[in-house]
């Protein structure tokens, strides 16, 4: 014979095994949505810290040039004032940039998951416009 309220307590059971990969699900679709969000910032910035890096220009007896070193130091300045590490290349006429940071988790910190790594990278390159035309 059945007691009264044993259903009850099997849907309990149930929702309480159930809970936890209901919780990490919604975790995973938060923290990895708001990692692909973070990771377009870091390229967005990659790619900022390259054109001001490009920018960085010297006049010479030859026209203008880009100043190697203040290409490197500036788009180093500009990826870490809004908190990336930055490697910055020169090569030629053209600055890449790639950052690194990190993504802090919403809720996969229940699991022990704190921190995601975000990287991005970009490049510019400097040219030379005579009369609209690249010279």
């Amino acid at each position: 014979m059945r007691r009264r309220g044993q259903r009850g307590q099997v849907l309990s059971v149930w929702v309480a095994a159930a809970m936890p990969a209901f919780i990490l699900a919604v975790g995973l679709g938060v923290d990895l949505s708001g990692h692909t969000v973070a990771e377009q910032a870091a390229r967005e910035v990659a790619a900022q810290a390259a054109r001001t890096g490009a920018q960085q220009v010297v006049l010479t007896s030859d026209g203008a040039s880009l100043d190697r070193t203040a290409a490197r130091r500036a788009a180093a300045t500009q990826a870490e004032s809004v908190g990336y590490s930055a490697t910055v290349a020169v090569a030629g006429n053209e600055v890449t940039v790639e950052v690194r940071g990190s993504y802090t988790t919403v809720l996969l910190g229940l699991i022990g998951v704190h921190e995601l790594t975000v990287e991005g990278s970009g490049s510019a390159r400097a040219v030379r416009v005579v009369d609209g035309a690249e010279s």
